[in-house]
Order: structure tokens, then C-alpha cells, then sequence
């Protein structure tokens, strides 16, 4: 196997993660299976990204006696919103209309609902130009600012999850001024510090340690106009694959051992709902860059910094040969953690970390069993997760 093919399976590896979905949908067809309704919006970045955001409302509870506070849901890498709107029971989005909020369900920059561009075709290398730090200081904010326009608020609240999170955060330490228009935020399975990974992602510490300067090498082998490109397949359907995999002796193990690797264990019924529901939109597509950045922080010890573009370039942008660290003092808007003490990914040491560091920490809920994926797809949802965020949030009001 080549250089430039080792490394390429390896950074798709690290950022490949599974979600469980109904069969192929839109969000305003699922919502209105559920008996909500859906406007979309569009929301057009500075840089002329042109996001669609999702607004949840259910006709039948429109009254005088709602608040109707705005609070934006954001995604995982390789999802969309469609994360929030795939299953109704354990529905937190569905859940938060039904207490009276605004909902409105976020999509970053190359998913399904963000590949269109003012002036760049998805097919150019330059439109895939970037990570996860432009879906914090340009997406998030853009999505924010609209919703605060369009509501006539001062302030909304913000659910993230995963990769969400590192997005919010680098909002808040880069754009300080944005902690303010937040009321408070609930951060599932906050991806920041990268030190203690297990399952894959320690695979990929130990490779990093193995061969050092792999995203270097990664980035020299693909050439600059790879590396800013679109992860490779990242959204290609599994549903073929696996469904194929439940009439052959063969491919079977490998899907269900796939569903373990990335959710955890789970029940019978809940890892069969897995294998049925990968779909066409789950992957929902990636860039190299955000992969490669999460790449670079798992290679320097869990270090949560900005994009290293290497000794000439870093200069240029930074100022200094390495690029700095995020500035999590600065995030100053009130934060809900929930980690789930089984995380392969963000491991409970690497939350622990993260609720120590970031100064406005209100609450830290430790999940037993939970894994990543669980705080979308997993079971007891309701007790163990929804109604504390609920009670929460309220409580700002």
C-alpha cells in the first residue's frame, strides 16, 4: 500500500462515524410524520457558503402561553440535521417544540444542506477548503446572528453535540463577543482534548506515535489541492452494504462488529435499528481538513489548536512557527457538559479536562454506559438525558 493510500484510509478511518437513520428522507418529511412542520431557511456565510437551517414548530401548540425562546441544534462530523430527526421516540428536538421553544436545527458547511456557494461548485478543491474551525467562527455565528434576526431576540440558546462542540467552542475562545448572545449551551460528547481516546481513535494515537509527522506526510503525498478536497466517501450509503451483509456469512459479522465498534453495545433490537438505518445521509459528508485537524490533535498529545499549515504558512496567518492554542478561558457563556463514561472517542479523563478548563462550566453529567453516538441514538434517552437538558434550560427562563 502506498503513502498516499495508508494515509488517506487512516484519517477517513479516524473520522468515519456511524449514526443510525430511518430510511432516505428529509427532515420537513420526517417532521411531518411526526406531526410537526418544517420551514427552511437559508443562512449565507461572509465567505458565501449557503447553509439551509431547519425550523421546527407544531401547529396545534402555537399560543399566547409560549415562550418561544430560539435555541439551535448543531450536528456531528459526517452527519447533518437530520441527526435530530431521525426517530421519534427519545426526540429531543421534538421535545424542546413541545416545551414551548423555537427550534431550529443547524447544518454546517458540506453536508447535504450545505453544498451550495455563492460563487464555488462543491466539485472545486476550494470549496472544500476548510475545517472545523470556519464551521465555528463563519458558520456557527452566521447561523446565530440569522436566528437572532429573524426571532427580533438578544440571545438563543445552543445544543451541541460532538463536533458541534469543538465548533462552538473555537466561536467563543476566537469570537469572544458571540458568548453573549448565547443563554447557556448543553455540549454532548464535547470534542476538544483528544489525549485518552480508545478503540479507533487510540489505534490511530499509537499510529500517530509510530510514524511521526503522518498529517505532514499526509498532506505532502495528496498534494495542496488534495487536502482540500472532500473526504472520500464520505457519502457513499451503507444501507446497500449492510443490508447485502445480513444474508452473508461473511459481510454479516463485519456490520454488526461495526455497529459495536462505533455506538457500543446495545441491545439486540437497538444495534438491529442501527444495521437498518444507515442510510444515504449518514455519512453526510466531510472535508479532509476537518478530519486531518482532529488528525493533528491526537499527533501533539490531545492539544486543542488551531490548524497547523506548516512552518511558512503558519507565520503568515499566526505569527509563529506552530499555531496557538484555542483560548477556552474566553468561553464565557454558561455550559451544560454530558459525557458518557464509555466514550471511545471523548473518554471521560479528556471531558474531566474539558470541565476544568472552561471557566463558565455549570453542570457535568456523566452518563453510565454511554458511548458517543449514544446521546443521538441511544436507549433511555428520556430518563437518563432529555429531561435534565429540559429542566436546564427552563431554568433560564
Amino acid at each position: 500500500m502506498s503513502a498516499r493510500t495508508l494515509s488517506l484510509t487512516i484519517v477517513a478511518a479516524c473520522c468515519c462515524r456511524v449514526l443510525a437513520s430511518l430510511p432516505p428522507t428529509t427532515v420537513e418529511k420526517l417532521a411531518a410524520s411526526y406531526g410537526y412542520h418544517d420551514d427552511t431557511h437559508d443562512v449565507v456565510t461572509p465567505d458565501g457558503y449557503i447553509l439551509t437551517v431547519h425550523r421546527l414548530s407544531k401547529p396545534d401548540a402555537l399560543n399566547s402561553s409560549r415562550h418561544n425562546s430560539p435555541i439551535l441544534l448543531g450536528h456531528g462530523l459526517l452527519t447533518s440535521s437530520e441527526q435530530w430527526i431521525f426517530r421519534q421516540d427519545g426526540n429531543l428536538a421534538l421535545q424542546l417544540v413541545d416545551n414551548g421553544f423555537d427550534v431550529w436545527l443547524g447544518n454546517y458547511r458540506g453536508t447535504p444542506y450545505g453544498l451550495r456557494h455563492k460563487t464555488l461548485s462543491p466539485k472545486s478543491h476550494e470549496f472544500w477548503d476548510f475545517s472545523w474551525h470556519e464551521n465555528g467562527v463563519l458558520d456557527q455565528a452566521a447561523m446565530i446572528d440569522y436566528i437572532l434576526n429573524i426571532t427580533g431576540r438578544e440571545r438563543l440558546f445552543a445544543v451541541s453535540y460532538s463536533m458541534s462542540c469543538t465548533a462552538s467552542m473555537v466561536l467563543y475562545s476566537e469570537r469572544p463577543e458571540y458568548n453573549s448572545k448565547v443563554i447557556a449551551n448543553i455540549f454532548f460528547a464535547p470534542s476538544a482534548f483528544i489525549k485518552h481516546p480508545t478503540g479507533l481513535w487510540q489505534l490511530t494515537k499509537v499510529t500517530m506515535k509510530m510514524f511521526p509527522g503522518l498529517t505532514n506526510l499526509l498532506k505532502d503525498a495528496t498534494g495542496n489541492h488534495i487536502i482540500n478536497d472532500k473526504l472520500p466517501f464520505s457519502d457513499v450509503s451503507l444501507t446497500t452494504i449492510c443490508h447485502v451483509a445480513k444474508r452473508n456469512i461473511i459481510l454479516a459479522p463485519i456490520c454488526t462488529l461495526l455497529s459495536e465498534f462505533f455506538a457500543g453495545r446495545h441491545s439486540p433490537s437497538a444495534a438491529d435499528r442501527l444495521l437498518r438505518g444507515l442510510t444515504v445521509r449518514i455519512p453526510s459528508g466531510a472535508s479532509i481538513r476537518q478530519c486531518v485537524h482532529y488528525a493533528q490533535s491526537i499527533e501533539r498529545g490531545g492539544e486543542f489548536r488551531q490548524y497547523d499549515f506548516g512552518r511558512a504558512r503558519n507565520l503568515e496567518l499566526y505569527g509563529s512557527s506552530e499555531p496557538p492554542s484555542y483560548n477556552l478561558q474566553a468561553v464565557a457563556s454558561p455550559v451544560h457538559f454530558f459525557c458518557g463514561i464509555s466514550d471511545r472517542t471523548v473518554s471521560i479523563k479528556d471531558c474531566d479536562t474539558l470541565t476544568k478548563t472552561i471557566p463558565s462550566t455549570v453542570s457535568v453529567n456523566k452518563v453510565p454506559r454511554y458511548q458517543h453516538h449514544d446521546f443521538i441514538l441511544g436507549e433511555g434517552l428520556d430518563e437518563l438525558v432529555n429531561t435534565k437538558v429540559i429542566a436546564y434550560l427552563l431554568s433560564y427562563l
